[in-house]
């Protein structure tokens, strides 16, 4: 299978290296299309239908994300980003590659090599992933979380919190002193939370990253986190979520 891919970039001379680095791939990747800016890239990725885009973030007019946005069918994206490493974990976590610029060609060898591993998959279209990420990216990471208790309102520092748990129907924070219930779901604040200060290893827990004292492995390929609160808490990681623990 050979992918189509459409190349956007303001700068030309940028443009212009990306596609000639691709061209060391032409056996497995055929270029149908650039453009120049956002809205250019809309109407150039809509008509050649792509399989992959490589798309500048930070462009004139409106920048790749609402190139993205704007996209009634989202192809897997390759951003081409001088970003800073919390935006970079956005991108890791929800399988949509990155090049930094000036683009290398080690670099570009890695990307490709993860897009022959998505080909073997049920698809290359990341819908769903995209939107997640430009929902974490579209808002701050979270400092601190408003809590209702009776008729009182705590708010709780998002560092003082040890990890968030989902149990019957309901979603809980955990500080080292107290346990407190939470109005929406575990993803609503995986999307809000900074991603290099808590990590999903469940799903029904997200923790906090500065109260991990050790990671165990267990059995069938799962890892144990042992944690620095007064109760020494312990908590299953999962085989889907064991590469994130493995990044630390």
């Amino acid at each position: 299978m050979r992918l189509r891919a459409v190349v956007v970039d303001d700068e030309e001379l940028a443009r212009k290296r990306l596609s000639k680095l691709l061209r060391a791939y032409a056996a497995e990747i055929e270029i149908v299309g650039e453009a120049g800016h956002g809205e250019e890239a809309v109407g150039v990725i809509s008509s050649a239908r792509p399989d992959v885009v490589f798309l500048d973030v930070q462009m004139p007019g409106f920048d790749g994300f609402e190139v993205v946005r704007r996209l009634e069918t989202k192809p897997f994206i390759v951003f081409v980003t001088a970003y800073n490493d919390y935006a970079l974990r956005a991108f890791e976590e929800n399988s949509i590659d990155y090049l930094l610029k000036p683009v290398e060609q080690a670099r570009l060898e890695k990307a490709v090599e993860k897009m022959r591993r998505l080909i073997g998959s049920s698809s290359l279209r990341m819908d769903g992933n995209v939107e997640k990420m430009l929902a974490r990216l579209a808002s701050p990471p979270l400092e601190r979380l408003k809590v209702t208790l009776g008729d009182k309102i705590i708010l709780v520092d998002i560092a003082d919190i040890v990890y968030f748990e989902a149990k019957d129907k309901y979603t809980y924070l955990h500080t080292e002193e107290k346990e407190y219930a939470l109005d929406g779901t575990l993803a609503d604040l995986e999307a809000r939370l900074d991603a290099t200060k808590f990590v999903r290893i469940h799903r029904s827990f997200i923790v906090n990253v500065r109260f991990i004292r050790e990671i165990v492995r267990w059995f069938a390929g799962r890892y144990k986190v042992r944690l620095k609160d007064k109760t020494g808490t312990e908590l299953i990681v999962t085989r889907s979520y064991a590469d994130a623990i493995r990044r630390l």
